[in-house]
């Protein structure tokens, strides 16, 4: 009877179990719970672990494709996880191994958990200190805009950023925001605008928010690589509540949602008209403020002046007095002197009293002409001295001054007005300037 049996070799029964098993649709994608055991990076790039329970394990393998899915998660000897895969059987040792394609820590999301890794990582590099992180542009030129072409994301950044600050340009780079290359998208148009041909002052990297894998785009190293070598400071504007991406600590400021982004990268126009007023009040104030100084200090000069004119014109007068009286007393004497000298010719010469006569005479008119021309030189230089004297006193005359454009400002009392202190609980002015006087009204602020 044992001949009618049919009997394999082992080739065969391992051919006819591998055929079986990896034909068998319920083999081809399976999901099997527990804890990873025997852990093996080979230098191929493929990891090599065992899955076990309390009453069984299975070898498994993760290829080098995938083997990055496991990295990421950290996993060491004894944490439960939840792999998915296939059914491979080995034929020259009859051996099963379990292909992982996927693999979950039990309880915790695969994305929660290399978001936090690689959060700590990045903290422990410095990404998100404060000292690494460049101002934002209070008065930018050019703002640039990193988000979906279309959606309420860029419609909110572009009506914000135009109410508060009209005369700022904006330069939109459209760029996919959710998907498995978006990442890509969003890494390249930041280098874009980073190098684009207009310098940007600020750029906002946005999106209107959605679930925790929508925005795991903003996670990706890839972008926070480019958030961070960004010349551009950046604001992010991702629009989540309360998760916050990395790109959210990584950026230079981080704004809750995309409107708010906008208000966070400009000013608004109205406070700044405002502030204007108030630099356009005080700088009022400056300009009365030294007018009053200036008239206060032309009032002192023209004191000053006065004072002088008035001392040296009468020192001119004295001098003059004293000068007219002098040449009097000189001409008196003079002429005595000469009757004196003719009384005693006279007496004296009689037999040649027409001859000395004659030679005296002489002498006279002599003496009485070199005395007129050296009074007639010193009358001119007198008059010189006053004909400068008069031109000082015509230079510095009020009504002369007046003429340069200044005037003179009293109160009804005829008082002239030197400070603006001088001016507290006064109501009318009066004015003088060159072509007359004006009563003036002042207005109280």
């Amino acid at each position: 009877m044992i001949e009618n049996i049919k009997v394999l070799k082992v080739s065969e029964f391992n051919d006819l179990v591998k055929n079986n098993l990896e034909s068998d649709n319920k083999f081809k994608s399976i999901n099997i719970k527990g804890e990873i055991a025997n852990l093996t990076h080979n230098k191929t790039g493929h990891i090599y672990f065992s899955i076990k329970d309390l009453e069984a394990k299975i070898d498994c393998a993760i290829w080098k494709t995938n083997a990055y899915k496991l990295i990421n998660l950290n996993v060491t000897e004894g944490t439960e996880v939840i792999v998915s895969g296939s059914i491979s059987f080995y034929k020259p040792t009859g051996k099963i191994t379990f292909i992982v394609y996927d693999i979950k820590i039990d309880g915790v999301g695969e994305l929660a958990i290399i978001y936090e890794k690689r959060f700590n990582e990045l903290k422990s590099k410095g990404w998100f200190n404060k000292e690494n992180k460049k101002p934002i542009t209070n008065y930018p030129k050019n703002i640039g805009i990193v988000t979906a072409a279309t959606g309420d994301a860029i419609k909110d950044l572009i009506t914000t950023i135009k109410r508060r600050y009209p005369i700022v340009n904006i330069y939109v780079f459209p760029a996919m925001v959710q998907g498995e290359s978006s990442s890509k998208d969003i890494a390249k148009k930041i280098r874009q605008a980073n190098n684009f041909k207009i310098k940007l002052d600020t750029l906002i990297i946005g999106r209107g928010g959605g679930s925790y894998e929508d925005l795991w785009s903003f996670n990706e190293m890839d972008v926070l690589t480019e958030i961070y070598n960004s010349n551009i400071p950046i604001i992010s504007g991702i629009g989540h509540e309360p998760d916050i991406t990395l790109s959210d600590y990584v950026a230079d400021v981080r704004s809750s949602t995309p409107t708010a982004a906008g208000e966070r990268s400009t000013p608004d126009f109205r406070n700044l008209i405002k502030l204007l007023d108030n630099k356009l009040n005080e700088f009022g104030k400056k300009v009365i403020s030294l007018i009053s100084n200036n008239r206060l200090f032309l009032s002192s000069l023209h004191k000053n002046i006065e004072a002088n004119l008035n001392s040296k014109i009468y020192n001119q007068n004295l001098f003059l007095n004293n000068s007219s009286h002098n040449i009097k007393n000189v001409i008196r004497n003079k002429m005595h002197n000469e009757n004196n000298k003719l009384s005693e010719i006279s007496k004296n010469f009689h037999s040649n009293l027409f001859y000395r006569l004659a030679s005296y005479k002489q002498n006279l008119d002599e003496n009485l002409n070199n005395f007129k021309i050296s009074l007639t030189s010193k009358l001119n230089l007198e008059k010189t001295k006053l004909e400068e004297l008069d031109n000082l006193i015509k230079l510095h005359n009020p009504d002369f001054i007046l003429k340069k454009g200044y005037a003179i400002i009293r109160n009804t009392d005829n008082n002239i007005i030197r400070s603006i202190v001088d001016l507290n609980n006064i109501d009318i002015i009066n004015v003088t300037m060159v072509d007359g006087d004006k009563k003036l009204k002042l207005k109280k602020e």
